[in-house]
């Protein structure tokens, strides 16, 4: 069969085949209050279906113990301070906790100096949780404005996961450096397969778990023919209900039984992508941000439109 993925220049450690991190969302209710404001504290369907989070994310740990694995759970600095008893376990089931913003809000919907103090706060939140601030960003929403990178970079962040220019590990080229990408595509959440909620307009039709799984699975295997890297999301009031739960578990414990696949934090995935730069590897560079304004050519090509409605097609 020809190859449909490039082999990566970088190993994994152990001779592992490929690296795969699971990631867990934990956004409870923040971003329902963000977006609904006043009327969100009584939308009592979707605040208990987000709250969930509170009972699936003991299970999980629990899960994750029995397996003997270790995730990265990406939490807003709102949910870690209201939520503590929650996150508490995540750090006593010795996962990573890293950036989710503050209150589930998207940095490109913020003002420069907006993000900037939220982040900090949502950072101060976790480090009086877990004692040190985070190293590993994903954006909410995967909205990273162009000022994103470099604040990452500029408060020692190590990582971003918000990205998906491509399947393996690159390098963002920032003004004042580089930053690790370790990307994430949006079919690889697990809201897609599971999710439906109308109070955010979010209609799927589930599928059963083990189609879900599958479209994981498929994934991974790709990954593993390349030597490359995955990541998977999840959120645990999506996933962490028992039957998905349990097919989760399953999966996981198929691909653990095949001995050649690192499962482990994207942290530990980054500092070893580090040190193997250290050593005179490279990984490919994107620059960013991608552009610096509006595209100039949009506004010649729009010109000539009969109408211009959204998404930008003519009539």
């Amino acid at each position: 069969m020809p190859d449909v993925a490039s082999q990566p220049d970088f190993s994994w450690p152990g001779g592992a085949r490929c690296a795969f991190a699971i990631s867990w969302d934990v956004d409870v209710d923040s971003m329902l209050h963000l977006q609904h404001g006043d009327r969100a504290y009584e939308q009592y369907a979707t605040l208990s279906y987000l709250r969930y989070d509170e009972v699936a994310v003991p299970n999980i740990v629990r899960s994750c113990a029995q397996l003997g694995i270790h995730s990265t759970f990406f939490v807003p600095g709102w949910c870690v301070e209201r939520y503590r008893t929650m996150c508490e376990a995540i750090v006593a089931g010795g996962h990573e906790v890293a950036y989710h913003g503050y209150m589930h809000e998207a940095p490109n919907s913020q003002t420069p100096d907006g993000e900037l103090a939220w982040q900090r706060r949502a950072s101060d939140a976790i480090a009086a949780l877990t004692g040190r601030r985070p190293v590993g960003c994903r954006a909410a929403h995967a909205g990273a404005s162009a000022h994103t990178m470099d604040y990452l970079l500029s408060e020692g962040f190590l990582y971003d996961s918000s990205l998906a220019n491509d399947h393996d590990p690159f390098l963002l080229d920032l003004r004042a450096g580089s930053l690790l990408e370790l990307p994430c595509e949006v079919t690889m959440s697990d809201w897609p397969h599971y999710a439906h909620v109308p109070d955010f307009g979010y209609l799927m039709p589930p599928k059963a778990p083990e189609q879900a799984i599958a479209v994981f699975s498929s994934e991974l295997e790709a990954a593993y023919e390349s030597g490359g890297f995955l990541t998977t999301i999840w959120h645990p009031h999506v996933s962490g209900r028992p039957a998905r739960l349990r097919a989760w578990v399953n999966w996981v414990e198929e691909l653990m039984a095949r001995g050649d696949i690192w499962i482990t934090t994207l942290e530990e995935i980054a500092i070893h992508l580090q040190e193997q730069l250290a050593a005179g590897q490279d990984l490919r560079h994107v620059r960013y941000p991608f552009y610096e304004g509006p595209v100039e050519e949009v506004k010649d090509v729009s010109a000539t439109y009969r109408t211009f409605e959204s998404p930008g097609w003519p009539r």
